[in-house]
C-alpha cells in the first residue's frame, strides 16, 4: 500500500504545489472541508448547516480498513481548509499526505485525538489473529454518543477558527446538536436500565466497544472490531452457539456489510433470530441523499439493542 500511495503522491505532487501554495485561505465565508468517514461529515454538516462545503471521502460504501486515497482525493485534502480523519491504523496514509501537501494553512482534527481510546481486546470465545503481536487502538469512537458529542465541539472550535465571521451560527447550531446527542443518550440509558438482560452477542465483527462501555452491557463476538477475519473456527461457532443457548439470548447481531453466514449457523442451531446494528461505516452518497443521519442510525440501534436485551 505505501509503494502505492508513494507513486500517487509523486504523481500529484506538481499539483498540491500549485494548490497549497502559501495555503488557502477562506474566501466569500466559504469553507473546504475534507473528511474520511460519514460520521464526521454528517457532524460537520449539522454544525455548518449545509453540505456544500463538505467532501466526503468514503462515499461508496466501503470499508475505511480498505480506503486508499485517489490523486483527486489528496489534491483536494492539499488544498482544503480543514482535514478531518480518524487517526488509527487505517489512516497510516495521512501522515504523508499531509506532508507533501505542504500546506502550513491547512488544519487537522483525528477523532482518536479527541476522545479517550480503548484498545481492542479478545473476551472469551473470539478469534484471536495471533500474527497482531500488540493490541490495536479500537478506530470506532463514534459509536459512543457521549464521544460524539464531544468530537462535535471540537469540530465546531475548528471550523470557528478558520471562519471567526460565522462563529456564532456554528456554535448555535453545534449546541442545538449536541442536546440532540445528550438526548438520545438518555434514552439508550433508561432503556437499558430496565432490560432483562445486559449481554449481546455478536455473530461477527465487534466495532462497538465504546457504545456498550458507555452503559456497562457485557458482549462477546466472534472478532474484533477491525479483524481481517472473515471465517469462524469450529470452536469460536460452538462458544457462540452454546452461550446464546446458556444465556436464552433471543437475538444474535450482526453488523452493516456482513454477509451474516456465522448468525445464520448460530440462528438455526439455537433458534434465536438475527438483526442488524449499524456502525456507521457503509454509508454512501445515495445513502446521504436519501436522508440517512448518524442520529437516525444510533436511534435505529437503540430499537435493536432494546429487542435483543428484552
Amino acid at each position: 500500500m505505501k509503494k502505492i500511495i508513494s507513486v500517487i503522491l509523486i504523481a500529484v505532487l506538481s499539483a498540491l504545489a500549485l494548490c497549497s501554495c502559501g495555503g488557502k485561505t477562506v474566501e466569500n465565508n466559504e469553507l473546504s472541508i475534507v473528511c474520511t468517514t460519514f460520521p464526521q461529515y454528517d457532524f460537520l454538516k449539522n454544525i455548518i448547516g449545509s453540505e456544500e462545503s463538505l467532501t466526503l471521502l468514503v462515499d461508496d460504501g466501503g470499508d475505511l480498513h480498505s480506503y486508499e486515497p485517489t490523486a483527486q482525493d489528496i489534491i483536494k485534502i492539499g488544498s482544503a481548509d480543514l482535514f478531518v480523519y480518524v487517526g488509527g491504523n487505517s489512516d497510516k496514509w495521512v501522515e504523508s499526505t499531509l506532508r507533501s501537501a505542504n500546506n502550513p494553512d491547512l488544519k487537522t482534527v483525528a477523532l482518536t485525538e479527541i476522545v479517550e481510546t480503548y484498545t481492542e481486546e479478545y473476551v472469551a470465545g473470539m478469534e484471536h489473529e495471533h500474527h497482531n503481536e500488540h493490541a490495536a487502538v479500537d478506530e470506532h469512537v463514534w459509536l459512543s454518543l457521549r464521544n460524539a458529542a464531544a468530537i462535535t465541539q471540537a469540530l465546531c472550535d475548528a471550523v470557528c477558527e478558520i471562519n471567526k465571521e460565522n462563529e456564532q451560527v456554528y456554535k448555535a447550531n453545534a449546541e442545538e446538536y449536541i442536546s440532540q446527542l445528550n438526548a438520545l443518550d438518555g434514552e439508550y440509558r433508561d432503556m437499558i436500565s430496565s432490560a432483562k438482560r445486559n449481554t449481546v452477542l455478536f455473530a461477527d465483527r465487534f466495532p462497538f466497544r465504546y457504545l456498550i462501555e458507555d452503559y456497562n452491557l457485557t458482549y462477546y463476538a466472534a472478532f474484533a472490531g477491525c479483524s481481517s477475519e472473515s471465517e469462524a473456527s469450529f470452536q469460536t461457532m460452538a462458544f457462540l452457539i452454546d452461550k446464546t443457548k446458556e444465556l436464552g439470548i433471543p437475538v444474535v447481531l450482526t453488523i452493516d456489510g456482513s454477509d451474516g453466514s456465522i448468525a445464520k449457523t448460530v440462528c438455526e442451531e439455537t433458534g434465536a433470530k438475527s438483526a442488524e446494528l449499524d456502525s456507521c461505516q457503509s454509508v454512501s452518497s445515495d445513502d446521504i441523499k436519501n436522508g440517512t443521519s448518524y442520529i437516525n442510525i444510533m436511534k435505529n440501534n437503540l430499537n435493536v439493542l432494546r429487542e435483543a436485551l428484552n
